[in-house]
């Protein structure tokens, strides 16, 4: 969208300003009568991603009749995983206890296959990735995501703790410019580096460089740590060239220095964006946190082994496949996982936990990709 017509969106439709296509689905609401219907076929986005919650409110007060979820490789021409599409009709009106038909067609992996298992679907054969639902189910879920395949339990689960009610979770900095500001440790003069700097009022002028997390492979309980960010003097140069670029802000550069209480503490830390499983790391005190790449800081320090041995559970990589089916794993999504915590258990999960944090930080600084790396395991 240009300016003109980005300025008009907003301003005529809040609620779905995020994308056009979310705008086709306000204005189609108005254009049909209470009697009709309309159809889309649209990326899945609106589906999930926060910016789109205001646009399902007012969705979740009309009626799904039915929905072909297509997920990626739905059409020949468009490949990849980035794309991701669903196609279904709306009634304006709120037929209450409604139960829609929802068809799961995400995981078949090309646009024949998803057709055929489409016509099996209208010929009524037993299909297991028929789903039928009341969007009631929706508003009890955080966000209130169209997560038509979510059981009764589990959205019982989300009537309870979130992450939310254990820790901080938030994004960190953009620096504007990373080609100037980050690099990869061992390219700078290694006097100028602190990978141990344990708070800011300790910091020197040599302390130039400091841990950067930014996300990476995937990896669990630790690792990853290879970006360095220019921090010298508070992040003085940064905060100057951030003024400077974003006149707007003022002296009030959260926007771009985001959360900058929490830097140089420890924490949890996750892969942003990724096609594979998630996976969280824990850090020690010393590091910043970036867009890609959010923090997580528990309030009580103690429960953290417990919240890190979590997120690496497979069952929270269901759920986040429930509330968030993208590539996107920000700090918005991981508040709202819910917690099911048990004293009993946390003397146990403590004890495994700190076993698989101590292998992941010995398989990490066995190779030289590591700052702390002292040999190679073989020699």
């Amino acid at each position: 969208m240009n300016k003109i017509l980005s300025d008009f969106v907003k301003k005529y439709f809040p609620n779905s300003k995020s994308d056009l296509f979310g705008v086709f689905m306000e204005r189609l609401e108005k254009m049909v009568k209470s009697s009709g219907y309309y159809s889309m076929i649209t990326q899945h986005a609106w589906m999930f991603l926060s910016s789109f919650e205001k646009l399902r409110n007012k969705i979740n007060k009309q009626t799904i009749v039915n929905m072909l979820h297509l997920g990626t490789r739905a059409f020949e021409e468009i490949g990849g995983e980035v794309v991701q599409t669903t196609a279904f009709v709306i009634s304006p009106a709120d037929y209450k206890n409604y139960s829609g038909s929802y068809v799961r067609l995400v995981d078949f992996e090309n646009h024949k296959l998803k057709e055929e298992k489409t016509v099996a679907v209208i010929e009524k054969e037993n299909t297991d990735y028929l789903y039928t639902t009341t969007q009631n189910n929706f508003t009890k879920i955080p966000g209130q995501p169209i997560s038509y395949w979510v059981s009764e339990n589990l959205i019982h689960l989300f009537q309870k703790e979130t992450i939310a009610d254990y820790g901080f979770a938030g994004i960190g900095m953009r620096t504007g410019n990373n080609e100037k500001f980050l690099r990869r440790w061992f390219e700078v003069d290694a006097g100028l580096f602190n990978p141990n700097l344990k708070n800011i009022d300790s910091q020197t002028n040599s302390d130039k460089w400091l841990p950067y997390n930014k996300g990476g492979e995937f990896r669990r309980f630790y690792g990853n740590n290879e970006y360095i960010v220019n921090w010298q003097n508070n992040g003085n140069e940064i905060k100057k060239e951030t003024k400077k670029k974003y006149p707007q802000l003022g002296d009030n550069l959260g926007w771009k220095i985001s959360n900058e209480k929490y830097y140089l503490k420890s924490g949890i830390t996750w892969t942003g964006v990724s096609t594979g499983k998630f996976n969280a790391r824990k850090y020690p005190n010393g590091f910043l946190f970036d867009s890609g790449a959010n923090g997580l800081f528990c309030y009580d320090k103690s429960k953290e082994n417990y919240i890190l041995g979590l997120l690496n559970t497979k069952a929270i990589n269901w759920i986040l496949q429930l509330i968030n089916p993208t590539i996107n794993y920000g700090a918005g999504t991981i508040r709202k996982i819910p917690v099911v915590y048990n004293e009993d258990f946390k003397t146990k999960i403590d004890e495994i936990v700190n076993i698989l944090y101590s292998g992941a930080h010995h398989n990490w600084d066995n190779y030289e990709t590591s700052w702390d790396f002292k040999s190679h395991p073989l020699i």
